[in-house]
């Protein structure tokens, strides 16, 4: 069973409680009557863990409370489970894949995208442009297939509950014709029309801000409905996920300062428009 990112946050909860605890994973394996592989792939999220054995597990940890106890029966409940994604496992790296699902189960998604607007808002063209720009990252999906991935994490922007995505775009983004001025034109007008969804909000950080709290690059917060934030930072070769309190910490509060350096969503709009308008073959 593959793990996801959920059974990995979870194993990695158990394996910190345990480590709280003073108790060995000897100890464990031979209370629990399982071996230390079995333990150690448990706490990795590679394989599921029973209701009975969590709630052994935790005993044996100390832990009885009956709310902290039902909080992970129900973590561990959810943890192996995937969704329209499952089909692309086997085709996409493992964090793009944790991407989607964090993506999917949001309810609040803040993005910082200084050079390229955010995947949720491209046009199909956009998308196509971006990924052929650089094959040396295509994965083995190709192109075609990662460009239908992206169209239906889209879908999440329409459901009947959807998250709300509040997106902090650079001036280079919606300024750099990528696929041509035609692509980008369309692009821009989907901007437009995304501005009337009343669970998005998009704001412009013009070139005139100078230097601000995003010079480190782009990076996307995800506000979970049961869990704490997590924090996506995207690199060439691959994807890191933050977690830690003082990691979410700092880039909640560099995402506040890039609102406020920010154009107001109506300013933004303007420029999109006048930038559109602008743009010629």
């Amino acid at each position: 069973m593959p793990s996801t990112f959920r059974s990995r946050r979870l194993g990695a909860e158990l394996r910190d409680i345990r480590d709280r605890s003073g108790i060995s994973s000897e100890v464990v394996a031979k209370e629990m009557g399982f071996s230390r592989p079995k333990l150690t792939r448990i706490e990795q999220g590679e394989v599921k863990v029973s209701k009975n054995d969590l709630k052994a597990l935790l005993h044996l940890y100390g832990v009885d409370d009956s709310e902290r106890v039902n909080h992970y029966i129900e973590a561990a409940r959810d943890a192996h489970k995937s969704g329209w994604w499952k089909a692309y496992q086997d085709s996409l790296p493992r964090s793009y894949t944790d991407f989607i699902s964090l993506e999917t189960e949001a309810t609040e998604i803040k993005n910082f995208q200084p050079i390229l607007i955010p995947g949720l808002f491209q046009t199909e063209a956009y998308t196509r442009a971006v990924i052929q720009a650089n094959p040396t990252v295509i994965p083995p999906a190709g192109i075609d297939e990662l460009v239908k991935i992206r169209r239906e994490r889209q879908a999440v922007l329409e459901r009947e509950q959807p998250p709300r995505v509040w997106a902090i775009i650079g001036e280079s983004a919606i300024r750099q014709a990528i696929g041509g001025a035609q692509v980008m034109r369309d692009q821009l007008a989907r901007l437009e029309m995304l501005t009337e969804y009343p669970n998005v909000v998009i704001q412009v950080l013009p070139h005139s801000a100078g230097a601000h709290a995003g010079l480190n690059g782009a990076f996307v917060i995800f506000g979970l409905p049961k869990d704490p934030d997590v924090v996506s930072v995207e690199n060439m070769t691959g994807t890191l996920y933050m977690e830690r309190p003082g990691e979410r910490q700092s880039y909640g509060e560099a995402f506040d300062h890039l609102r406020a350096a920010a154009l107001s969503p109506v300013d933004s709009l303007a420029l999109i428009q006048r930038v559109a308008s602008d743009m010629k073959e």
